[in-house]
């Protein structure tokens, strides 16, 4: 199911990741999305953003999505979420993403930037 609001995204890569689902993860990206899978990071390219997802599916890991937030302008959202990711032995990673979601030539909206650490990049 395609994302037809830029929130819709959000909610299919929780449930894409939840359920590990690496081909409908890749799938909510265009191509050439920038994608930052470590603060000072950042992969562009297929192989790239793949290997990174891929790197978060082997966690076994839940994620929750506490709180998220869009604004609209045209083609282009802002999006944020405050995720929390449950490794299995207890271990917890818990951020605020910040992501750029586009709107395709057939109305689906697909991450342009995807960052999940958010402000972190800033050092």
């Amino acid at each position: 199911m395609a994302a037809t609001e830029p929130s819709q995204v959000i909610e299919q890569f929780t449930e894409c990741f939840n359920s590990g689902d690496l081909e409908g993860l890749a799938s909510l990206y265009e191509d050439g999305a920038a994608f930052i899978p470590e603060p000072g990071t950042v992969s562009s390219d297929a192989a790239g953003l793949r290997a990174a997802l891929q790197g978060f599916l082997e966690t076994k890991g839940t994620v929750t999505i506490v709180s998220t937030s869009a604004v609209v302008k045209g083609d282009l959202a802002l999006t944020h979420s405050h995720w929390r990711l449950d490794i299995p032995g207890g271990e917890a990673m818990e951020h605020t993403s910040a992501e750029v979601a586009r709107r395709q030539p057939d109305g689906t909206w697909k991450y342009a930037i995807d960052n999940p650490y958010g402000g972190e990049v800033l050092g």
